[in-house]
């Protein structure tokens, strides 16, 4: 209610931060916290929290985590990774532990990886 944070200034903090997110894919750093992105893109931290609290409508973990989510699919489709454990995929989208990727993964698709890379497989002899 008392933040600084216009709605102009928010706007261009939210462009900044999605576009560092997809051309930097900075949420494959598995220590990435608030602090540590809102340095990067030089958002105070409370600004950066805000905006992916009010304009993303997520926490900051559930913002990061999508993006994981969406880049370990991505990975589990595509035929050059086929070949990767679930857990280098894992590892190389920036979960720190297997359970809490399989977690993770779940709340967001419905699907643990495994069930997500066998559907897919079916998918493509169907």
């Amino acid at each position: 209610e008392r933040s600084t944070l216009t709605p102009e200034r928010a706007e261009e903090y939210l462009a900044r931060l999605m576009r560092a997110m997809e051309s930097e894919k900075l949420f494959t750093d598995g220590d990435m916290t608030l602090q540590k992105l809102a340095e990067h893109l030089a958002i105070p931290a409370a600004h950066l929290s805000q905006v992916v609290n009010e304009r993303c409508n997520q926490t900051f973990n559930d913002f990061i985590n999508s993006y994981r989510v969406r880049e370990a699919q991505a990975k589990l489709l595509d035929p050059a990774t086929k070949h990767y454990s679930i857990l280098a995929i894992a590892e190389e989208v920036g979960f720190n532990s297997k359970s809490t990727f399989n977690a993770v993964f779940k709340k967001h698709t419905g699907q643990t990886p495994s069930e997500f890379r066998e559907s897919s497989k079916a998918l493509e002899t169907a």
